[in-house]
């Protein structure tokens, strides 16, 4: 492969996804991590029909190593404290909530229009939770959005499930939709390694067998419903199913977007 522009030439290894057609316009180098201008992530990857979500790391801390195991494992999904500290949770339960706005704010939607990266760094440069220095981008198709009335089923398809820091196993956005972190004190995107800018091969085939997984789990769910009453299933709630034209209205709901 030959060497790219930028102020370290350095070049793309050769293990990772990303091929020197998306990283010609990367303009800095900092030996293996690369940096891009956040509108320059448009030349990185398509966005149509893709929702952009964040999640700040201040929580957790600011260190770069919390973005190094976030690239490297995903972010984790949120678990309630009361649920961390219960005794009383099953060898074989997984931890982490699968309802993405439990996990990261939505700061852009296709449907919502043309993406205006001066209106997404305002949003990022005014993080509404704790100030954070880092903030994870992420990418997600909403081809694989199920159209479920439970939350945690309509973004299940994005998750993967691994083991926790003590070997719990606990449910993680998939690192492939991981695009890197934004820098609140520069304003650039440090580019996660292992993000997909393409959905396909064996990653396509993973998340169609994800989707239909949780398309199963909501119509087994909905059948029960109906043959034993909306009291018999604890996940059920009171409000109607959506039909695929109304639940699409789901990905953009206005509580989504900050």
């Amino acid at each position: 492969m030959s060497e790219l522009a930028g102020t370290n030439n350095e070049q793309v290894p050769s293990d990772s996804p990303w091929g020197e057609e998306y990283l010609k316009d990367v303009p800095e180098f900092a030996g293996e991590r690369k940096f891009v201008n956040l509108e320059d992530i448009a030349n990185l990857c398509s966005f149509d029909n893709t929702m952009i979500f964040g999640h700040g790391t201040a929580t957790a801390g600011n260190g770069h190593e919390i973005v190094e195991s976030i690239f490297e494992g995903g972010v984790k999904g949120f678990t309630s404290i009361g649920k961390v500290a219960s005794e009383t949770i099953d060898d074989d339960e997984v931890l982490g909530s699968t309802d993405i706005t439990d996990t990261a704010c939505c700061l852009w939607g296709s449907a919502n229009g043309e993406l205006d990266f001066s209106k997404l760094r305002e949003k990022l440069q005014n993080w509404p939770h704790r100030n954070p220095k880092n903030i994870i981008l992420m990418r997600f198709p909403t081809e694989y959005f199920n159209y479920s009335d439970m939350a945690d089923e309509k973004t299940e398809a994005y998750f993967t499930v691994h083991e926790n820091e003590v070997g719990r196993p606990t449910h993680y956005v998939d690192r492939r939709f991981v695009i890197g972190n934004y820098d609140t004190e520069t304003g650039k995107v440090e580019i996660n390694p292992n993000f997909e800018p393409n959905i396909s091969g064996e990653f396509k085939q993973e998340l169609d067998e994800r989707l239909k997984k949780a398309q199963e789990e909501t119509a087994a769910r909905h059948k029960k419903i109906e043959e034993s009453g909306p009291f018999a299933f604890s996940r059920s709630n009171s409000e109607p199913e959506s039909t695929p034209n109304e639940a699409a209205a789901d990905i953009d709901e206005s509580d989504w977007i900050f």
